[in-house]
């Protein structure tokens, strides 16, 4: 508490601050960037596919086009048709990494693609991980996850005529990058990292529920406009709050309070 007092950080309650109920639900900040993610495959895929009907119409004998076919342009046009509606639509950010491990076969098909193929498949795990996908018998839904990766890369190899050894070490270092995704899917991977800040509880810093709430929000990285989205109230609101939060702490914006905040570890109760 001595810590606290020599920082210049309000005085604490008497009253002693119930814990904040943890909801099940999936925050509203995460669900917005998923749906920027959404639009963002969006563009890329629809993007691509208007590239190649105009290069079909222009200069048709260019020898990439080759390898894509109009039933292969239709199917990419469906895929960006279907990022679109998840972004339009908040009740189906879950479809938005299926969608992007449904679209990785086509992304397979040639060998300068296979990076294309890996990125889409590593964002889609991300997205799966924050949905909560792998928080119940996680280490078997990745390893379904890899092992149809692998299956894909395997089948399209062949059908190519690849180096038998090329498709073999291909797969090792596959299933290298699954023994390395293992801690992160069970939330050990920051096991022995030594935190040397002070730790405070909520309690501690004399602030309202709501002022608490929105604290957290802007300690994690959230702009003032995303605080208000995922709280449903006005940018403005949030601005007065933080204006009361600054007062209490004594600094003169959001830049000194962060600073003041970086010695100290807010531990939930």
């Amino acid at each position: 508490m001595k810590n606290l007092e020599k920082q210049g950080f309000p005085a604490p309650k008497n009253e002693s601050t119930p814990a904040s109920e943890k909801s099940a639900k999936i925050e509203s900040l995460t669900l917005l960037q998923l749906q920027k993610s959404s639009f963002l495959f969006f563009l890329i895929t629809s993007m691509f596919v208007v590239f190649c009907c105009i290069l079909m119409i222009l200069m048709p004998e260019i020898a990439f086009l080759t390898y894509y076919s109009p039933e292969m342009l239709i199917l990419i046009g469906l895929f960006s048709f279907g990022f679109l509606i998840v972004h339009l639509n908040r009740k189906l950010d879950w479809l938005g990494p299926v969608l992007i491990i449904a679209l990785l076969p086509l992304t397979l098909t040639r060998y300068l693609t296979f990076m294309y193929s890996i990125c889409a498949f590593i964002i889609a795990l991300i997205e799966l991980n924050r949905l909560g996908f792998f928080k119940h018998a996680g280490l078997f839904k990745a390893c379904i996850l890899i092992s149809y990766y692998a299956w894909n890369f395997a089948l399209v190899a062949i059908m190519h005529k690849e180096f038998f050894l090329d498709i073999i070490l291909s797969i090792a270092f596959l299933s290298l990058f699954f023994i390395y995704l293992i801690p992160i899917i069970q939330d050990r991977s920051q096991i022995g990292k030594v935190d040397l800040a002070y730790r405070i509880y909520p309690r501690d810093l004399n602030l309202t529920c709501r002022e608490m709430d929105f604290l957290r929000d802007c300690l994690n990285g959230a702009t003032f406009k995303e605080i208000a989205y995922k709280h449903h109230v006005s940018e403005s609101t949030v601005r007065n709050t933080f204006a009361h939060i600054y007062h209490k702490f004594n600094v003169v914006d959001r830049i000194d309070l962060m600073s003041k905040l970086a010695a100290f570890d807010i531990i939930d109760e």
